[in-house]
């Protein structure tokens, strides 16, 4: 196979990527749009409480939900 070939291939699969990741962005858009969420309160890791209004003064905002089994 020669460097040629082997370029060739090489960009038809981040080409081929590219558009299936393009493909499942609009897929999943209705499921990525914001939502509201309450103004609860959140527990800090220092055992203090926060609500989610104190992060939220300049924009939107993005809550990322994980955790460690």
């Amino acid at each position: 196979m020669t460097s040629h070939s082997l370029n060739v291939l090489i960009m038809k699969s981040i080409s081929k990527i590219f558009l299936i990741s393009l493909f499942t962005q609009f897929l999943l858009m209705e499921t990525l749009q914001a939502k509201k969420v309450k103004d609860n309160r959140v527990k800090m890791l220092n055992g203090e409480y926060a609500k989610l209004s104190d992060f939220n003064k300049n924009g939107p905002m993005i809550i990322n939900f994980w955790t460690t089994w």
